[in-house]
């Protein structure tokens, strides 16, 4: 059965939080920047400065009619000009003497040629007129300044931000990326290579050593378990080929017809026995350290079939060639034929009188029975189960363990599913590994 991967959201980076941290400081920033400058611009616009010069205006209002117009401020922030016919125009700015009665600003839409900024209220005062002007032209100039200077600490504050994160990304992404590369570029088959620890930051230096030490652990574990697998493989493959050899010698020698039958089960379970050992020593290995092994799976699936025949004594059922395409795959025959012996021996077990076919095309071998004791979802959760297991489960046997790593080796997928009837079907796709020779 295939593994559906669970769907994964990618984790971020700490240089991608600290990063947003850093934008999202410099957005509110700016926008606090921006918002104090349209402030400062509102200040000189408020409406206070209309009810402040309604007032002066009425104060001096009284000072004319009081006849005291000689004493109007004309100097300073704030100035008063009454003006009656011609008498007094001259002591009053052109672009003010020139205006009707009203409220002015400089940021009206009046066209006036004066550089000063101010708020400005003209009066009847009959016989004349009543001239109220305040100069905030310091005020603005000021404002202006801030504003400015809110501008220049906004660009400063970018600058800042972006060389935090271009800082973050030279001394921390890009050494922890680097080590990263460096730790999947090592061989598994080397078990003295090691990461460097030249990093200028000492917490990259840090994860360098941690890591050297695991590796310094793990080549040791790989030097033991290397060891002990080429002691067991030379102990096992001693008696087995004694068993094999008396087997041989027992054969040539005439028994009692009831004892054919444990000498045939003896040999086969010196086959099974011999192949499971080949299959863990290959499985052992590091993927493409040895040559590639080609096997022609329409000449090997019939021959795989006659070496299951016995496994039907006794029973009504008989196994059956379906169509065999010519195909070949990349992967030695001992791994084929262990995937495939599995799914065989399950079929013919779960079939007690029927048919069990094997074919094979497009690169699927099917194995399909006609019986019902073979249950094929306890099948297909004991495969997953098997998948997630780096060693058999006790009690389960080597045989799913086995189909597992082998389908994880080469890339093949195998399904198992209902095939009407109360039989079930197995599929292998070998696809993954087959090719035109």
């Amino acid at each position: 059965m295939s593994r559906s991967p669970s769907a994964s959201v990618k984790a971020r980076s700490v240089h991608y939080w600290v990063s947003v941290a850093f934008i999202v400081f410099g957005v509110v920033m700016i926008t606090a920047l921006s918002i104090q400058a349209y402030s400062g611009q509102l200040l000189l616009e408020h409406k206070a400065w209309r009810h402040m010069l309604q007032s002066l205006s009425a104060d001096y209002a009284a000072r004319v009619r009081e006849g005291q117009a000689v004493k109007l401020p004309h100097t300073g922030i704030v100035k008063a000009w009454y003006l009656e016919g011609t008498h007094g125009v001259a002591r009053v700015p052109d672009y003010l003497a020139r205006l009707p009665p009203g409220y002015y600003s400089d940021g009206d839409d009046v066209p006036l040629d004066t550089d000063v900024t101010f708020h400005a209220l003209i009066t009847e005062l009959p016989p004349g007129r009543l001239i109220t002007f305040i100069d905030i032209t310091e005020l603005e100039t000021q404002q202006n300044r801030d504003a400015m200077l809110s501008g220049l600490w906004a660009l400063a504050v970018l600058a800042l931000i972006g060389g935090a994160i271009a800082w973050l990304h030279v001394n921390l992404v890009r050494p922890v990326r680097d080590l990263a590369g460096r730790m999947q570029a090592i061989d598994p088959r080397d078990t003295e290579a090691r990461l460097p620890t030249h990093y200028k930051r000492e917490e990259i230096q840090v994860i360098a050593l941690a890591s050297n030490v695991h590796l310094e652990r793990v080549g040791q574990f790989i030097e033991r378990e290397r060891s002990l697998l080429d002691q067991a493989s030379h102990e096992f493959r001693t008696p087995i080929a004694v068993i094999a050899g008396a087997v041989d010698v027992l054969k040539r020698i005439p028994l009692p017809d009831a004892s054919r039958p444990a000498m045939s089960r003896i040999e086969h379970a010196v086959e099974a026995l011999s192949e499971t050992m080949v299959a863990l020593l290959y499985l052992a290995r590091e993927p493409n350290s040895d040559p590639v092994d080609v096997t022609a799976l329409h000449e090997f699936l019939p021959r795989l079939l006659r070496d299951h025949e016995y496994l039907l004594d006794g029973k009504g059922a008989e196994l059956k060639l379906g169509e065999l395409e010519p195909t070949f795959v990349a992967a030695p025959e001992s791994m084929v034929r262990i995937a495939v012996s599995n799914l065989v021996r399950n079929a013919i077990e779960s079939t007690e009188a029927g048919l069990v076919e094997v074919s094979l095309r497009n690169g699927v071998i099917s194995v399909v029975d006609s019986g019902s004791g073979f249950d094929p979802v306890e099948a297909a959760r004991r495969y997953r189960d098997s998948l997630r297991q780096s060693a058999p489960v006790r009690g389960q046997g080597l045989g799913l363990f086995l189909i597992g790593r082998i389908c994880d080796r080469f890339n093949w997928t195998l399904s198992i599913e209902a095939a009407g009837r109360g039989g079930t079907r197995a599929t292998l796709d070998v696809a993954a590994s087959t090719f035109t020779p």
